[in-house]
Parts: C-alpha cells; sequence; structure tokens
C-alpha cells in the first residue's frame, strides 16, 4: 500500500490532525487513511496522487467515503474533548463555590473581580436595605455583558462553558452552607487565594472562564497575544484600596493578599501565552524539526556548526514554542536523540509573527 501523509500540529489538545494524500493498492484492494485537516479537492487530490504515486487510482466517492470517515472520527473526538472539559469545569466551579463559602465569606473578604462586586452588592443589600438577594442573581447579571463581548471576539465553545461554569457556581455559592474553618485571616488569605488561583487555572486550561475580569483579561490577550493577569491584579488593587476606604483597610489589605496568592498560582499554572526559547544541538535535525512543527505548529531555524571540544560537525535548532508545550516537546527529542543537548528558558517578548491556536 501507498500513502504520503504530511503532518500538521492540531492545537491546544496536541492531537495530530492529517492533511491526506491517498494512494491504492490494485494488488491489496485497501486503502491507508487518516483524519484529516483541510478537505483536499478531488481534483487536486488525485494529481497529486498521480505525481505521487504513477498507478491507477480509486474512484473520486471512495475517496470522498474515506474523507467523510475521518470527518467523523474527528468530531466524535472533539466531544469527548468538550465533555472533558465541561466535566472539569464543573467540578471547579462546584470547588470554587466552597472556596468563596469556607475562606471568602469567612473572612469577609472581597476576592475582586465579579465575584467580589457580588458579594460586595449582596453585603449592601443586607446591611443597608436589611433584605436578602441571592449571589446568583448579582453574579449573572454583571457576566451579561463581558460573555456578549467575549461569544463575539474569543469563540462560541469558550462563551458557553464559562456560561456554564458561571451559573453553576452562582447557585453553588446560594446552596452551599458557610463553614469556618479557622479564624486567622493571614491563613484564609494566602490559602484561599491559593485554593482561588488553582480552581480558576484548572478552569482556564480547560478553555473556559470563572467569569468577570477573566472575561476582560481573555479577550484582551486575544487582542495582544500576552499575559494581562498582573494587570487585571493591579486593577484589583485599586478597587480593593477604594472599597477599603468605606469598609476598612484591614478587610482591604488581607483581600489584597488573597489576590495576590491567587494570581500567581494562575500564572504559574497557565501558560497558553507565555514563550519558551529552545536552542537544540542534535545529529538529528530533521527528525527534531518535525517534531516541533507536529507538536507546536512553529517553525525553527537551522545553524551549522563544529562543536570546539571534538570539532565535530554540528547542527542547532532555535524555535520559539509556546511553554504549554515545552515538556512534551522536549521528551519526544530526547526518545528520537537521546544524546541531543537542550537549553530552554522563557522569552520575555517577541516582536514578529506567533501562531496561536484561536479558541473555538
Amino acid at each position: 500500500m501507498h500513502f504520503l501523509t504530511e503532518y500538521f500540529s492540531e492545537n491546544r489538545y496536541q492531537t495530530q490532525r492529517l492533511c491526506i494524500i491517498m494512494g491504492f493498492s490494485k494488488r491489496e484492494n485497501t486503502f491507508d487513511w487518516r483524519i484529516y485537516m483541510k478537505k483536499v479537492p478531488i481534483k487536486e487530490l488525485r494529481e497529486d496522487l498521480k505525481e505521487e504515486l504513477k498507478e491507477e487510482l480509486v474512484s473520486d466517492s471512495e475517496i470522498l467515503d474515506k474523507q467523510r470517515m475521518g470527518e467523523e472520527m474527528y468530531h466524535k473526538l472533539e466531544i469527548r474533548r468538550d465533555v472533558k472539559d465541561s466535566i472539569v469545569v464543573i467540578i471547579a466551579s462546584i470547588l470554587y463555590a466552597i472556596n468563596v463559602n469556607v475562606f471568602v465569606n469567612a473572612g469577609n473578604l472581597l476576592p475582586g473581580g465579579a465575584t467580589g462586586i457580588s458579594l460586595l452588592l449582596q453585603h449592601i443589600c443586607r446591611t443597608f436595605l436589611h433584605i436578602s438577594v441571592p449571589y446568583s442573581l448579582f453574579s449573572i447579571l454583571l457576566n451579561a455583558v463581558p460573555a456578549t463581548i467575549c461569544y463575539r471576539v474569543v469563540g462560541k465553545k469558550y462563551t458557553l462553558r464559562s456560561v456554564l461554569c458561571i451559573f453553576v457556581m452562582s447557585i453553588a455559592v446560594d446552596m452551599i452552607p458557610s463553614h469556618f474553618i479557622t479564624d486567622d485571616l493571614l491563613l484564609i488569605a494566602i490559602f484561599g487565594g491559593i485554593i482561588n488561583g488553582v480552581l480558576i487555572a484548572l478552569i482556564l486550561n480547560s478553555h473556559a472562564t470563572s467569569g468577570g475580569t477573566d472575561f476582560i483579561s481573555m479577550i484582551i490577550s486575544k487582542k495582544k497575544g500576552i499575559s494581562v493577569w498582573n494587570y487585571i491584579f493591579m486593577g484589583n488593587v485599586a478597587v480593593l484600596l477604594i472599597a477599603g476606604c468605606i469598609y476598612g483597610m484591614n478587610v482591604a489589605l488581607y483581600s489584597i493578599i488573597f489576590q495576590y496568592a491567587s494570581t500567581q498560582m494562575i500564572n504559574m499554572m497557565y501558560k497558553r501565552y507565555d514563550k519558551d526559547t529552545l536552542f537544540i544541538i542534535t545529529k538529528k535535525p530533521d527528525e527534531v524539526y518535525n517534531i516541533i512543527l507536529k507538536k507546536t505548529n512553529h517553525d525553527a531555524t537551522l545553524f551549522k556548526g563544529v562543536g570546539c571540544y571534538k570539532n565535530e560537525e554540528k547542527a542547532m535548532l532555535y524555535s520559539v514554542v509556546n511553554s504549554d508545550a515545552t515538556r512534551v516537546v522536549i521528551m519526544d527529542i530526547k526518545k528520537e536523540d537521546p544524546d541531543a543537548f537542550i537549553n530552554y528558558f522563557g522569552s520575555k517578548g517577541i516582536r514578529g509573527k506567533f501562531y496561536y491556536q484561536e479558541e473555538e
């Protein structure tokens, strides 16, 4: 059987989609086919096959049948990934609500963003108006406009998962009773912030947001191609200091500690807009380049040189990739070439074209 495949890196899921040029063997009367990334026009496909294989081809209808089978398989994989992401989002949302009732409410903290504003409005209604308004009402109303903008700018699936997260989280905050673990405000601020950051990072890595300023951060990140969580933190600090003038600086300062711990955990665990530079010295430059291309969809530059110690010819590949793909790329390179020497480090900034997979 004859076939020629060109590999393309899929995207955020690190699953390879394949653009197929399919061949047919009359002797075996069988196909070798894979999932494709982009449909190839039948006429163009058959011309490529004639050029590559120099033998009789199958009918157009048979090629289309195999393309449809590949498309169906890909859609099944997409559904599995969507279900997995949604399950993680639901679980993280419930845990987020527990964290709000166990740590945030216990210390009367203001966590910033839509969550903090919702809790603040709930407190104002209860204290000054003597009425009890559900947290979910404020949360859903505050997130309506950012969600609409996110739907248009970022993506449909991303926004729908985010709406699911907001809905589950809001209902869970109202339904789960508050439970006080400790009355030490410093412990509440630190550990509550750490847990908060871990859960938000889980939601972000499942291609959703927890709402509020997270929507804003994702919209800006998409436009600018940078991580903006530290800027969001500074904005929250300004809001918390203003709230501190009304409700007391003690609560505001502990809330800032909570927000700082949360932001650092997000920066540590969510790497979508972070970049790493790779320098790889190897005897198998073609194989290493193919690994980089397949796993990250990024290009590389090849340098030819000489090792000074043994005066041997060496090949060095230079590439910049997304930080969340670095570990997988290095592992695959070491499998292909155990003797490869790899130097990698974080890239502070780049100027020029850099590929980001679009959120759906």
